[in-house]
């Protein structure tokens, strides 16, 4: 009966104990379980953070490249490689348009005013192709840039102008678009499609050295411009989507005009060849795809100096019909066919 007794008491001794100890284990099995889980979830959001910042900064770097007036705006298709889903497109397309002119010799406040666009599809564009999630159709850029300077004169061809830029952005997705239409003529809050969107202004300034040379037998107009631009989203702008970008740009312009021997409108029609050379310095030149640029083209321009067409006092001049070639870093190519205009 003893020998019973003492083994009874040793498996009751020893089931106390594995009781005891079992939720000092279970403890620390769920802190182990619990330290795991907590640094794959700050894995996963470290991840979404850098992809959500390196799409916001891809969407600033396109507002940059359109916010920096050209002197030979043009309009390009960019294809950035093959996508990695036949639903997605990796086209991009980019487009500016816009004038600048001194108002007088007498009052030489130099007025510049672009208005750049780009539409593009941010699974292709922004994430580069490799994000599965839906995203709502393609995306919409346009932003439209102002600028005031004072013409300095050096020499007697040779002009330092300083100037002030601002800029005034709206990026959207074509759902968003639709949304907002469909608000407007129905009067139906759908805000599932119009919080796609995304609010930025820039500031920012350049500094201009130009060359002008007129005679009757050629004009010559070179260029010589650095500019720098602060972009910021701002108002109603997701929370997701915030950021700031900077985009710099030194860009050399020349045109080079003289008369064909023919008139037209009462004036001679001229022959017009012009280049360009551009170097992204900022933010935008990743988001574009390449770091420089150059365009040469040429056509024809018309006088319409005599007839007097504009409005305030500033009247339109001549008339140029030009064709460009494109070409940038990495084999990026196209051509275009613009009008431009000097006042």
């Amino acid at each position: 009966m003893r020998r019973v007794t003492l083994s009874t008491a040793l498996c009751t001794s020893l089931l106390t104990g594995l009781l005891a100890a079992a939720p000092a284990r279970a403890q620390q099995v769920d802190g182990i379980l619990r330290d795991a889980l907590t640094s794959q979830i700050n894995e996963r959001l470290s991840a979404l953070r850098a992809l959500q910042q390196s799409r916001r900064g891809g969407v600033l770097g396109l507002f940059g490249y359109n916010a920096i007036p050209d002197g030979s705006t043009n309009a390009v298709e960019i294809t950035r490689g093959e996508a990695s889903s036949s639903t997605i497109s990796p086209t991009l397309q980019l487009g500016q348009l816009g004038f600048g002119f001194t108002v007088s010799e007498a009052f030489p406040i130099f007025l510049e005013s672009y208005i750049g666009y780009a539409r593009y599809d941010p699974r292709a564009y922004i994430a580069g192709g490799d994000e599965t999630r839906s995203l709502p159709m393609r995306w919409n850029n346009v932003i439209g840039t102002v600028g005031v300077g004072y013409d300095i004169r050096l020499a007697e061809y040779l002009w330092l102008r300083p100037i002030i830029n601002g800029s005034l952005g709206y990026a959207a997705s074509d759902a968003s678009l639709l949304g907002s239409f469909i608000n407007w003529r129905r009067e139906r809050d759908i805000s599932f499609l119009t919080d796609k969107h995304m609010n930025v202004y820039g500031l920012g300034g350049a500094l201009m050295l130009a060359y002008y040379d007129y005679t009757p037998a050629r004009n010559i107009d070179v260029e010589l411009r650095y500019t720098q631009m602060r972009l910021q989203t701002f108002g109603d702008t997701p929370e997701a989507v915030r950021g700031n970008s900077t985009a710099r740009t030194l860009g050399l312009w020349a045109r080079y005009r003289w008369p064909t021997g023919i008139e037209a409108f009462g004036r001679p029609l001229r022959w017009v060849v012009d280049g360009s050379g551009s170097l992204y310095l900022g933010d935008q030149r990743d988001s574009i795809g390449f770091g420089w640029a150059v365009k040469i083209g040429g056509g024809i321009e018309f006088d319409v100096g005599r007839h007097e067409i504009g409005l305030a006092g500033i009247n339109l001049s001549r008339v140029r019909l030009i064709a460009r070639y494109f070409y940038g870093d990495g084999g990026v190519t196209g051509t275009s066919v613009g009008i431009g205009m000097s006042f």
